[in-house]
């Protein structure tokens, strides 16, 4: 998504081994995992576009 539309979306990615005190502080339990709007929203895992669309949206609600 931040490919398509980075003037909207920033995306970073974080080896969390190689980052253990990031890996600490967003709770890291699988990999992939993004986190939304610092940890307003998690997803664990890959999933499709639908469901990560929707959890941006349930994180940008709060």
């Amino acid at each position: 998504m931040a490919m398509v539309n980075p003037t909207m979306i920033r995306a970073e990615a974080v080896d969390a081994m190689e980052f253990p005190e990031l890996s600490q502080q967003f709770r890291v339990q699988g990999v992939p995992q993004t986190v939304i709007e610092a940890g307003k929203g998690i997803v664990v895992g890959a999933v499709g576009e639908a469901q990560m669309l929707a959890e941006i949206k349930r994180a940008m609600q709060n």
